[in-house]
């Protein structure tokens, strides 16, 4: 029983961050934004400007100081604060695809690890430790 609760408490959680992670066609092209496929990593900070106004400072201030420690994008890694509209992740025979209007907070972290699916994050404070999790320099 304990593991029925606990399995569809993670289908939950896993559900709700993915439905605005997209699975594309690969000839799907980024309108205004960025292409990045495996086995490169990237970290994207944006903003959903369609969305009133909350308090950013938060996650401007995370995401500068992320870009301070990791910036700049190197070969295999790319980290940036961006205003693209859309980005496609290509992973070995999947193609995925995040549209920043489409997220329903203001702003949000996007991680791409270049093994599996990207992620979305909206809480700033979970920013630095999602980072240091994907071993970057490796």
């Amino acid at each position: 029983m304990k593991f029925l609760l606990l399995f569809s408490f993670l289908f939950v959680l896993t559900a709700c961050k993915s439905k605005y992670i997209q699975q594309v066609n690969p000839d799907t092209k980024a309108n205004f934004g960025f292409e990045i496929t495996a086995p490169n990593k990237a970290v994207f900070f944006v903003e959903n400007k369609t969305i009133e106004s909350e308090n950013i400072s938060i996650h401007n201030e995370i995401a500068n100081s992320m870009y301070n420690k990791y910036g700049p994008a190197r070969d295999n890694f790319h980290i940036a604060n961006t205003n693209a509209k859309d980005f496609k992740f290509n992973l070995n025979e999947k193609t995925y695809c995040i549209e920043v209007e489409k997220l329903p907070k203001r702003t949000a972290m996007i991680l791409f690890d270049g093994k599996q699916k990207p992620t979305v994050e909206f809480n700033p404070k979970k920013y630095n430790k999602l980072i240091n999790q994907m071993n970057i320099n490796q």
